[in-house]
């Protein structure tokens, strides 16, 4: 799951031309510049390579950090901490709040990108996630299904044979 946030952020975050991010209320223009994006990677990388007693200890300093500021950038360290970081911190629907809750026009370009980037990756890990579920569902009714119809050939199958049986004399 990593593997797929970090290509496209990497994408993004280090072009140095503008470009438009699709979002729901419309297209953002981006203008990104590369010390902003390398910030964002930075941060990254350094989170995914802590052990799950530090990455803890992170994210209570940045909750702590957010409460005293909620400023963009404090509210998005804690979003990607929570959205991309490891599975033992990762709680995609606060990150979720977190992300619709950010400010906008305080935010600068690369935190606008980021935050449009994990909003969108998040609501379409929950889409193929609910999707994976519907499809595990059909799949456990299939077996089911399956299951019952062979045990009703076996059945017919006893049926037959003792039919056969009782014609056929001795």
């Amino acid at each position: 799951m990593r593997n797929l946030l970090i290509i496209p952020v990497i994408m993004v975050l280090t072009a140095c031309q503008p470009m438009t991010v699709q979002r729901s209320a419309g297209p953002v223009p981006v203008a990104v510049r590369v010390d902003d994006a390398a910030y964002w990677l930075e941060e990254w990388q350094q989170l995914i390579k802590l052990p799950d007693e530090q990455l803890k200890q992170t994210l209570e300093i940045r909750r702590q950090e957010f409460i005293r500021s909620a400023e963009p950038r404090t509210r998005l360290r804690l979003a990607l901490l929570l959205a991309a970081g490891p599975k033992s911190v990762r709680d995609q629907e606060r990150a979720l709040k977190l992300l619709k809750g950010l400010d906008i026009d305080r935010a600068n370009d690369s935190a606008r990108a980021l935050a449009t980037l994990l909003q969108q990756n998040i609501e379409e890990q929950d889409w193929s996630g609910g999707k994976i579920a519907e499809l595990r569902e059909k799949l456990t009714q299939s077996k089911a299904r399956v299951e019952e119809l062979e045990r009703q050939l076996h059945e017919l199958t006893t049926i037959e044979q003792n039919i056969q049986q009782r014609e056929t004399p001795n």
